[in-house]
């Protein structure tokens, strides 16, 4: 006789999405060296990086964000929180063996090439299902719409902002639209 139902065997989606433990380093550990309730709060969470796990569901992923963004921004509106906490990962991921290989070669590559590998780069960060269209609006403007229901648009806002620095590019990004199944980024450099 089998005790397991078949919806706690069908799990949706979300439930298998899967986020890798350096990404929770990249942010919490090496993007924001959190301070002590901040650390509690993911610790209470799900992330304790004195014993990071190999990676973690989407849940905790939103839930330890939804921290940071409270903890570490309260006092900024939610577009410059999720701004700067995409920074933060961004600029941490890089410091982290993985973000070290895709960072190495964005100076060489420019805004243009970093742009087309962006679904590479979502891959390495656990997030290969999320589907990216570009669309060119010029030389220097792309019109990116990211198909994520999971992370807040200005959260890929910073991110991206850092990933066009480092390929010695000036941007300028704002978030065109937003629906339930995703947004859609203007990107100018």
């Amino acid at each position: 006789m089998e005790s397991t139902s078949l919806q706690a065997r069908t799990p949706t989606h979300a439930a298998q999405l899967r986020i890798p433990s350096c990404v929770f380093e990249g942010l919490f550990v090496r993007g924001m060296q959190p301070h002590a309730a901040l650390a509690k709060a993911l610790a209470l969470e799900g992330y304790d990086p004195r014993c990071p796990e190999v990676d973690y569901p989407i849940q905790v992923w939103k839930r330890c964000v939804a921290q940071a963004r409270y903890l570490a921004y309260g006092t900024l509106s939610d577009d410059e929180a999720y701004r700067a906490l995409g920074r933060q990962l961004s600029e941490g991921f890089a410091k982290t063996p993985l973000g070290r290989i895709a960072a190495v070669g964005l100076p060489m590559m420019g805004p243009t090439r970093a742009l087309e590998r962006l679904p590479r780069y979502l891959g390495m960060m656990g997030r290969s299902e999320v589907q990216v269209q570009t669309v060119s609006l010029g030389e220097r403007a792309r019109r990116v719409s990211i198909a994520d229901v999971h992370n807040p648009p200005e959260l890929f806002v910073g991110a991206l902002e850092v990933v066009l620095e480092y390929s010695h590019a000036q941007p300028i990004i704002h978030v065109d639209d937003r629906s339930p199944q995703g947004f859609r980024l203007l990107v100018r450099w």
